[in-house]
């Protein structure tokens, strides 16, 4: 995902409205694997504030994932919101020792400006980044899904399985033998 920001680069208070669409049809993220059923879209403004591009925008798009309990395929609507600063990167040709001395003890809490060069802004890492903080944290397939049973693995959602689950923690062996003999 690219905004070409040719037409406002030097107006200060300059916007540009955008609307992209693009098809990631796989989303491998950190080793867990999401696949997007629908197309990834974007809308926002890119506005030019001098040195400054802030990019303000909706990021929507369909994404399946494992359940956190039974690891049955999930189905979710992903939205987030992109609120990124951008600054060109200076030219190696064009670097004052003085000058980048400045920039650094000036913006040493401006650590979240990302760099861009020409005059298109790649925004694909920002919204890779949006999306993946909207994930829940252990999407479910229902709400009440009860998951896989330990000593099997059969899926409980199916029904219940034959196993009975008697193993006590040795641990708690005495307790269990007080709840036993009050009975």
């Amino acid at each position: 995902m690219e905004v070409y920001i040719g037409e406002i680069k030097d107006k200060k208070g300059g916007e540009i409205k955008f609307h992209l669409v693009e098809d990631w049809s796989d989303l491998g993220l950190d080793g867990q694997s999401l696949g997007c059923i629908g197309p990834v879209t974007l809308d926002g403004r890119v506005t030019c504030t001098g040195e400054i591009f802030l990019v303000k925008g909706t990021v929507t798009t369909k994404v399946t994932a494992a359940c956190s309990r039974c690891l049955g395929s999930v189905e979710l609507h992903l939205t987030a919101q992109v609120d990124e600063r951008f600054r060109k990167a200076s030219h190696p040709h064009e670097q004052d020792p003085v000058r980048e001395q400045e920039i650094d003890e000036n913006d040493w809490g401006n650590e979240d400006i990302q760099e861009f060069r020409g005059l298109t802004i790649h925004l694909d890492d920002v919204v890779t980044e949006n999306l993946v903080v909207s994930l829940p944290i252990k999407p479910l397939c229902q709400e009440d899904c009860r998951g896989l049973c330990p000593l099997c693995g059969h899926d409980l959602n199916d029904g219940d399985c034959d196993c009975t689950i008697d193993t006590i923690d040795p641990r708690m062996s005495k307790l269990q033998q007080l709840l036993d003999s009050n009975d």
